[in-house]
């Protein structure tokens, strides 16, 4: 009967090491991570109802309310309204990415995602209002 050789070491009698202590600044990014998702939500359920509604709003182009930018023949003036927010919110997600990641100032990075978001509403208003 072959028996192992006994182990050179002794046995441990303790529970090892003690855990990794949290990270200083663990729960801001937490709190960081919760706010930008939802702003994000916020931001994408905005921008589905804008789009929603943007489907409809050259159905004013043939009466006198609308607008003659929105409703000119080539309907370049028509994709911005519909696609603008979609490209400025990925615009502003590169933002905070970047912003937080590579520069180490997530909050004023999600500000000036914020910024960034918000002309594409702005400019979508603006097309199709005047």
């Amino acid at each position: 009967m072959n028996v192992p050789p006994p182990s050179p070491y002794p046995p441990s009698y303790y529970p090892g090491f003690p855990p990794p202590r949290p990270s200083p600044g663990g729960s801001r990014k937490v709190v960081f991570a919760v706010v930008a998702g939802l702003l994000l939500a916020a931001a994408a359920a905005s921008n589905l109802l804008w789009f929603f509604a943007s489907i409809f709003a050259s159905d004013s182009c043939g009466t006198s309310a609308g607008t003659a930018r929105f409703c000119d023949d080539s309907g370049v003036w028509m994709l911005v309204a519909m696609f603008g927010p979609m490209v400025t919110l990925a615009a502003a997600v590169a933002t905070v990415v970047l912003g937080a990641e590579r520069l180490r100032r997530p909050w004023t990075a999600l500000a000036l995602g914020v910024l960034v978001y918000a002309t594409g509403p702005a400019l979508a208003l603006f097309t199709v209002f005047g």
